[in-house]
């Protein structure tokens, strides 16, 4: 991994890490002031000093081709990922340092608030919402967790589509999430699963939807389109 002056396009750092290829984009946390850098990973999973580089904290464990990017909320970091036999959720707490790698057995330690074996997503970043979590994974399960504890607030199921790939996102009080074929689902943030509405885009659609102010953005195989008030 490595920084860039934006400018001058100079190398700013660059460190090693030990890792399989994966596609994860890194985001950046703070804590007591500072920046820092949290990649996704499955063999060295990490947080990373912003200005200088220097690994902060590090841990093992996930799908083992990372695609999620971590998200950030009140003092955690969240991960998910799932390819072959592992797909963990957790939440890293900002404040880890060292390694914080989990023993067997071991569901939380000093760096990590929770964690769940099975059920993270291959594809989907995590949407951090109203403080609720939501996962949706490659067949249309929707899963709501309390961001604090992992504990599930409900789970359920989008349609008959093969595969969503895009991940969800979310304005007004609602959740948006469009399956391969072109189906948007419009799902009721809250604590039951409410299925608002189901409308075509008429298209193969496989990116996320873009939210601005007062318009909402999908991007298909063949168009872009644009919703709004008028």
């Amino acid at each position: 991994m490595a920084a860039y002056d934006l400018k001058t396009g100079k190398e700013l750092w660059k460190m090693e890490r030990d890792e399989y290829p994966g596609w994860c984009t890194p985001s950046i946390y703070e804590h007591s002031g500072r920046k820092y850098v949290a990649v996704n990973g499955y063999k060295h999973r990490g947080g990373y000093d912003f200005i200088t580089g220097k690994e902060i904290w590090r841990m093992s464990g996930g799908g083992d081709i990372q695609i999620p990017t971590p998200i950030l909320g009140d003092g955690l970091i969240y991960f998910n990922s799932a390819h072959g036999r592992s797909s963990p959720i957790m939440a890293v707490r900002t404040n880890a340092s060292g390694d914080i790698t989990l023993k067997e057995g071991e569901t939380s330690n000093s760096g990590i608030a929770w964690y769940i074996p099975r059920g993270g997503s291959y594809m989907h970043t995590l949407l951090l919402y109203r403080n609720r979590l939501y996962n949706v994974n490659w067949n249309g399960m929707v899963n709501c967790l309390d961001p604090f504890t992992g504990k599930e607030i409900y789970n359920g199921k989008l349609g008959n589509t093969k595969s969503f790939v895009a991940s969800p996102v979310a304005s007004d009080g609602r959740i948006y999430i469009v399956d391969e074929e072109g189906i948007l689902y419009i799902i009721q943030d809250g604590d039951k699963f409410n299925l608002l509405a189901e409308i075509s885009l008429g298209d193969i659609c496989m990116t996320a939807p873009a939210i601005t102010d007062g318009m909402i953005y999908f991007r298909t195989q063949s168009q872009l389109i644009a919703a709004g008030r008028k």
